[in-house]
C-alpha cells in the first residue's frame, strides 16, 4: 500500500495524527461503473483516489445526467461535503478501475483542520473544483456545435485514446450528436479526421467563430 507520508495531503502531519488516520481508514478497490457516492447522501468519509479515474455529476428529476468534473489520482474526494457539513453535491462513479483510501472523517476531522499545509493543499482542490465548475458553467451556455469547437480548441486534437462516449459524457452531448458535428466540421473544411481519429486543425479562426459563422448564415 502506498504510504501517507508520499501523498501531499498527509506529507506534514505527524506520526500521531498519521496513526489515528490509519486506524480510521481502510483502503477499498472499485471497477469501472462502481459508485463511490450518490448525490444527497450524508459524508462520513473522506476520499483519497490513490489510483484511477473518478467522474463527478448530478443528476435531474428526470434521470439525466449532467456531467460536472473528471477527477485523476492522486486527488481527493468528497472533500466538499466532509469539511462543510453538507450532503453530497454530486455522484461519483468510477470511470475506470480504481485505488480509493477511505477515511472516517467523524474520528479524524480534527487533525486535518488543525494542520495547515493540509489545509492549504485543501484549498488548492477547492480552487480546482470551482476551475472546472466555471468552465462546465461557460459550456452549458453555448450551443451544440460552439461547445464541441471549444473542447477541440481547448483540450487537444487527439482523440485516438478516447472514446466519443467519453468527450459526450464532457460535454453533456450524446455521441450521435458529437459524431454528426465532428463529421459536419469535417464537411466544411474545419478540421480532418483520420481513422485514429487525431483531428487536424485546418480552420482555427472559423472554429473560434463558429457560432457567429452560424447566425450569419
Amino acid at each position: 500500500m502506498i504510504e501517507l507520508k508520499k501523498i501531499d495531503f498527509f506529507s506534514k502531519l505527524n506520526d500521531k495524527e498519521l496513526e489515528v488516520i490509519k486506524k480510521y481508514s481502510i483502503y477499498e478497490n472499485y471497477s469501472e461503473g462502481d459508485i463511490v457516492y450518490y448525490e444527497a447522501d450524508k459524508p462520513e468519509y473522506l476520499f483519497v483516489l490513490l489510483s484511477g479515474s473518478v467522474d463527478l455529476y448530478k443528476t435531474n428529476s428526470k434521470g439525466k445526467q449532467f456531467y460536472v468534473h473528471r477527477v485523476d489520482a492522486i486527488d481527493l474526494l468528497g472533500e466538499v461535503a466532509a469539511f462543510s457539513d453538507v450532503l453530497y453535491p454530486v455522484t461519483a462513479e468510477c470511470a475506470t478501475k480504481c485505488k480509493i483510501l477511505q477515511i472516517n472523517y467523524n474520528k479524524t476531522g480534527k487533525f486535518f483542520c488543525d494542520n495547515p499545509h493540509f489545509c492549504k493543499e485543501l484549498v488548492k482542490s477547492l480552487y480546482d473544483r470551482i476551475l472546472s465548475l466555471v468552465n462546465v458553467i461557460d459550456d452549458s451556455f453555448l450551443k451544440t456545435k460552439e461547445r464541441v469547437a471549444k473542447y477541440i480548441l481547448r483540450e487537444g486534437v487527439n482523440f485516438k485514446d478516447k472514446t466519443y462516449t467519453e468527450i459526450s459524457k464532457k460535454l453533456n452531448m450524446t455521441p450521435e450528436t458529437l459524431s454528426r458535428v465532428l463529421n459536419e466540421f469535417k464537411k466544411r473544411g474545419f478540421i480532418e479526421i483520420d481513422d485514429s481519429h487525431q483531428i487536424e486543425i485546418i480552420e482555427k479562426e472559423k472554429l473560434e467563430n463558429i457560432g457567429d459563422i452560424d447566425r450569419c448564415i
